[in-house]
């Protein structure tokens, strides 16, 4: 074996020291950022089988394609292993590898200009290689402590596990980190230019220019982490507004309750404020042998006292003064409303989740079917539930003559303001998943129907 041999050995083992630490790192990264969906041990098998292949592909020598196979393997192998929507995990790997290359940038002042100074020209051949194996291990050290720093940061920044983002928001923190990626790569990859066959190194080129790389690199990583920051905010006054939006609705609920309320205690007070009168001009036709006149008068009476008293009876007063409100409003409109729905009276559902739920789902159906023009078509909604065990199970179908519309697995809303309509069923799903319970959302033939399973006891 040639002195030349010997130094591409030393210099493949040193790199490869490093290794074991650096998928230590990437592990560390990828749980925290995204969640394993399997275990250690797959994991460390499938960084065996990435080594293998990015060794392989590497030889190939085609530069920059061979980095971006090579990181097209490596998604590939966190898709399999990871948690999370498939552009967070393109992301993840996009900014992981970002960072490698920033960093190595950063290093070139000291792979062309600090590293060499370390050498004597009186040193053995074994000196030589013992000092180029220990530049090589401190260096891949170093951009891997770097690296684990960043990619913390990344993580304190932006958390993104369970939360529901939409193409455009992915999309929007993708692109600034693509156009990063391919601009460090293709800095990285131009190292070494070939003219007539000769191979000049861009260092030694343009040396002015490595004195301000490791500023611009981290000036790159810096803006990057300024893109998660801005982006975790704004995921942050998002919530904010659901969150307020949330709030307006259960106070316009509890509003409408009290007025429901206050107008069926008005007319009790009125009826018990008349009832003297009542009873006299009652002994009036009685003392005159009115018969006919008396058994009116207690008829219209009568009408009277149901108005007090709620058509529909569930067994809890929550579910009743929200259902029968509804049911007046349906029947002003024309709408055929079915209600075969029981309600125990003590429950682990608090009253204003269950206001949420019922409002919403009845204020949707009357909403479907009021919009429907044509007059020949049967426009109904029907309520019913039962008891199986701990659960309630809550079934709300209405007519509905239009195709649901979808974005991102979510139901959007028919109208035109789209920000302050169609959270109804997002608060039902926010309702139901207090209390361990599933929704479940079809269409069949004309009827739209939602299926709830809440835990009650």
């Amino acid at each position: 074996m040639d002195k030349q041999q010997i130094v591409k050995s030393i210099e493949f083992l040193s790199q490869y020291v490093s290794i074991p630490f650096l998928y230590t790192v990437q592990y560390y990264f990828y749980k925290r950022f995204l969640e394993f969906k399997v275990k250690v041990e797959k994991f460390i098998i499938c960084m065996l089988f990435f080594s293998i292949i990015s060794f392989y592909v590497s030889k190939f020598q085609f530069g920059v394609l061979s980095k971006i196979v090579i990181d097209l393997i490596w998604l590939f192998i966190i898709c399999f292993l990871c948690k999370g929507d498939f552009i967070i995990k393109l992301y993840a790997v996009t900014i992981e590898n970002t960072v490698q290359v920033l960093i190595s940038m950063a290093f070139f002042i000291v792979d062309f200009k600090v590293f060499p100074m370390t050498h004597n020209t009186n040193m053995s051949f074994n000196e030589h290689m013992i000092i180029s194996a220990i530049n090589v291990i401190f260096s891949d050290f170093a951009r891997i402590i770097l690296l684990f720093i960043f990619l913390k940061i990344i993580c304190n920044l932006l958390s993104l596990k369970e939360k529901k983002i939409d193409l455009y928001e992915s999309l929007s923190l993708l692109i600034p980190c693509l156009s990063v990626y391919s601009l460090a790569n293709i800095f990285y990859f131009i190292q070494v230019i070939k003219i007539n066959n000769k191979e000049y190194y861009l260092a030694y080129l343009f040396p002015r220019i490595y004195y301000v790389l490791p500023c611009v690199s981290f000036a790159l990583m810096i803006s990057i982490l300024i893109t998660a920051y801005i982006f975790e905010k704004m995921l942050k006054g998002k919530e904010e507004t659901q969150k307020n939006m949330l709030m307006q609705q259960q106070f316009n609920l509890q509003c409408n309750y009290s007025k429901n309320v206050e107008g069926f205690y008005k007319e009790i007070r009125s009826v018990m404020h008349d009832m003297n009168n009542h009873l006299n001009c009652l002994k009036s036709l009685a003392i005159n042998n009115n018969i006919e006149e008396i058994k009116g008068y207690i008829d219209s009476i009568g009408q009277a006292m149901n108005r007090l008293d709620f058509k529909i009876k569930t067994g809890n007063p929550v579910s009743d003064a929200v259902i029968n409100e509804k049911y007046n409003i349906a029947k002003a409109e024309g709408i055929k409303f079915t209600c075969d729905f029981i309600m125990p009276k003590k429950t682990l559902i608090e009253p204003m989740d269950l206001c949420i739920i019922l409002s919403n789902a009845l204020d949707n159906s009357i909403e479907a079917c009021k919009r429907i023009q044509n007059t020949s078509v049967d426009r109904k909604i029907l309520i019913k539930s039962y008891i199986r065990g701990i659960y309630l199970i809550i079934e709300i179908s209405n007519t509905y003559m239009y195709k649901i519309q979808y974005v991102e697995d979510k139901i959007i809303t028919q109208k035109l303001d789209k920000l302050n309509h169609g959270i109804g069923i997002c608060n039902i799903e926010a309702a139901v998943k207090k209390y361990n319970g599933i929704i479940d959302i079809l269409q069949e033939k004309d009827m739209f129907v939602v299926n709830l399973m809440l835990k009650i006891k």
